[in-house]
């Protein structure tokens, strides 16, 4: 009876690990996602014609994020994948002001929104990879 328990035991936490790896691979998997050239159009209406401007990501280490955003380098890029989405945001600057950034990631499409406290200005964005 002692031996039943044990590979009862041995079973479930198998399993368990089993199942651990496959959210972890999961996790990766959508991280992984991220990861590489994005094209984002940043037209100010909707009516505009689109303004297309490069998301690079190259490379993620835990939750945070290197690259660039409209020529210039990511700062505080965090990202949070413990929800459906996977979630970021980053800071950029220009030669006179902060951009701050945040979207997620949904079926293989980028949705997101920048915001200019200095200029006054916010706009909505999306992508595709390249």
């Amino acid at each position: 009876m002692k031996h039943i328990f044990i590979i009862t035991l041995l079973f479930l936490f198998n399993s368990f690990n089993s199942n651990a790896q496959k959210e972890k691979n999961n996790d990766n998997n959508k991280t992984g996602a991220l990861m590489g050239e994005w094209i984002i159009d940043l037209r100010p209406t909707p009516q505009s014609e689109a303004y297309f401007q490069p998301f690079v990501v190259d490379s993620i280490e835990e939750n945070t994020i290197h690259g660039t955003f409209y020529g210039s380098e990511l700062e505080n890029a965090l990202l949070n994948d413990n929800w459906e989405k996977l979630y970021f945001a980053f800071t950029t600057k220009d030669s006179s002001n902060e951009y701050y950034h945040s979207g997620y990631l949904l079926d293989g499409k980028l949705y997101g929104i920048s915001y200019c406290p200095n200029r006054n200005f916010t706009a909505p964005w999306t992508g595709s990879k390249k």
